[in-house]
């Protein structure tokens, strides 16, 4: 079993999609599609810390807001073990969630063994991605997160020209995108041509576990990226506290140059 890294496997089901199998090494719980790659991972003293470089790194897109406060819609299209979901819903407490996965098991697994809260303020949503921004109301999101992931890697729909165009339709004119991809995306330089059409502020950093993070945003450059290096470093001081671990670290990459 290539998965024994990860623990003891202390659940394991299978939908139309596949299996879903929960390790548990003591201190950590994780989530597997049957591959050697985590799809979450939870350390189970304190939920709320985020374990992955890249869902850290995706994190750090709140060092572009003013005041986070302000952020009352968030999307996330794909939730895997819901650690993205419960922390957005545990430190925005004023925020909205639409968490929103093709895998009604995965919801299912998320609340059982991760702890993914039952909230007024988080609505789950079983259904393809793209069918789900087709069906909800333009420019209404002020934080659309995507996290789209199979067994065998990066959900394709995430590179496809109109799945960007409806990300971007889903945003408020200030909002942000946040996409995961991986380090091999970077040379699909079409991608990024779709994206820069789309968002005239970009900002992108490589995580050291290989995962390619872009942040997008529809507002123009000199509106959207008025936080310069040393302003987001102040930012990431106040967030620290929130995220209890050192953002700075994960996030000066996106300020290269600023």
């Amino acid at each position: 079993n290539t998965l024994g890294h990860l623990g003891r496997e202390i659940h394991r089901r299978y939908d139309e999609f596949g299996p879903l199998l929960v390790f548990d090494d003591g201190n950590k719980r994780f989530l597997s599609f049957g591959t050697a790659d985590e799809q979450s991972c939870q350390l189970k003293k304190d939920p709320l810390i985020l374990q992955h470089d890249y869902a850290r790194c995706m994190f750090g897109v709140l060092t572009r807001y003013d005041d986070i406060t302000a952020i009352r819609n968030i999307t996330l299209l794909g939730t895997g073990g819901g650690t993205l979901a419960t922390v957005l819903h545990e430190r925005l407490s004023e925020a909205q969630i639409a968490a929103v996965d093709v895998r009604a098991a995965v919801f299912q697994v998320a609340r059982q063994y991760f702890g993914l809260p039952r909230s007024p303020r988080l609505q789950t949503f079983t259904m393809d991605a793209s069918h789900y921004l087709a069906t909800v109301t333009a420019a209404q999101c002020d934080l659309l997160i995507t996290d789209l992931y199979q067994a065998e890697g990066l959900d394709p729909l995430v590179l496809q020209p109109d799945f960007l165009k409806m990300c971007a339709a889903h945003l408020q004119q200030d909002g942000w995108l946040v996409l995961n991809l991986w380090k091999e995306h970077r040379e699909q330089t079409d991608c990024l041509q779709h994206l820069k059409a789309l968002f005239p502020t970009i900002a992108m950093n490589t995580t050291s576990d290989g995962n390619w993070i872009i942040w997008a945003s529809r507002a123009q450059q000199n509106a959207a990226d008025r936080t310069g290096r040393d302003e987001a470093k102040r930012r990431c001081k106040q967030l620290n506290e929130l995220l209890e671990f050192n953002l700075w670290q994960q996030v000066k990459g996106f300020y290269r140059g600023s």
